[in-house]
C-alpha cells in the first residue's frame, strides 16, 4: 500500500515538473504579439505616409488625363481599405491578461491568427490588384511623354518590383508571421491538453 502512494507521489512530482511555466509561456506570446503589433503600426506609418504623398500629388501635380485621377483614387483606396481591415486587430494585439487562463489565452491567439489569415489571404489580395490597377492606369499620362526605350524600362522596373513583392517576399512573410503564431498556438493547446489530463 505505501508502495503504492509513492508511486502516486513520484507521478504527480513528474507530470508537475514536465508542465510549462505559464508565465513564461503567456510572456513569449505577449513578445509574439509585440512583434505582430511594432510590425502593424510600421505598415501603418508606411501606408498612411505614401496616402498623403498620393493626395499632394492630386493637387500639385497637373493631372491631365482622367486615367490619372482614376488611377490615383484606386491607389489610396487600396491604401485606406488595407489600413482599416488591418487595424482591426489592433485591440486584441494591446490586450495582454496574464490573470486569464491558457485556454483564454489561446482562444485569443486563434483568433488574432484568423484576423492575420483573412488579412494574408483576402485583403492582401484585394490590396495588390487595386494597388497594379491604379498604378497602371495613373502611369499612362507619364509614359505618353515618354521615348518607347523608357517607357519600356519604367513599367518594367515598376511591375517587376510588383511582381517580386508579390510572387516572393508576400508568401515568405506570411508563411514567417503563420509559423510564429502556430507554434505558440500548438504549445497552448499542449499545456491545455496537459492541464485537462490532469484533472
Amino acid at each position: 500500500m505505501s508502495s503504492e502512494m509513492d508511486f502516486k507521489t513520484l507521478w504527480n512530482k513528474q507530470s508537475t515538473s514536465e508542465m510549462p511555466d505559464m508565465k513564461e509561456l503567456f510572456t513569449k506570446a505577449d513578445g509574439l504579439k509585440r512583434k505582430i503589433r511594432c510590425r502593424l503600426i510600421g505598415l501603418n506609418l508606411v501606408l498612411l505616409a505614401t496616402t498623403a504623398i498620393m493626395v499632394y500629388m492630386w493637387f500639385n501635380i497637373d493631372n491631365e488625363r482622367l486615367t490619372t485621377k482614376i488611377g490615383l483614387i484606386l491607389i489610396i483606396v487600396a491604401m485606406i481599405s488595407f489600413v482599416a481591415v488591418s487595424n482591426q486587430i489592433m485591440p486584441m494585439l494591446f490586450k495582454s491578461d496574464f490573470e486569464v487562463s491558457s485556454q483564454e489565452y489561446l482562444n485569443q491567439l486563434i483568433r488574432i491568427k484568423r484576423k492575420e489569415d483573412f488579412i494574408n489571404k483576402v485583403m492582401i489580395n484585394i490590396y495588390f490588384t487595386l494597388l497594379s490597377a491604379g498604378l497602371a492606369l495613373y502611369m499612362l499620362q507619364f509614359i505618353a511623354r515618354m521615348s518607347v526605350t523608357w517607357a519600356i524600362i519604367y513599367v518594367v522596373l515598376t511591375f517587376g518590383w510588383i511582381g517580386f513583392a508579390w510572387f516572393y517576399l508576400r508568401p515568405r512573410g506570411i508563411r514567417k508571421k503563420a509559423k510564429a503564431l502556430n507554434d505558440m498556438i500548438e504549445r497552448l493547446e499542449e499545456v491545455n491538453g496537459q492541464l485537462r489530463d490532469s484533472d
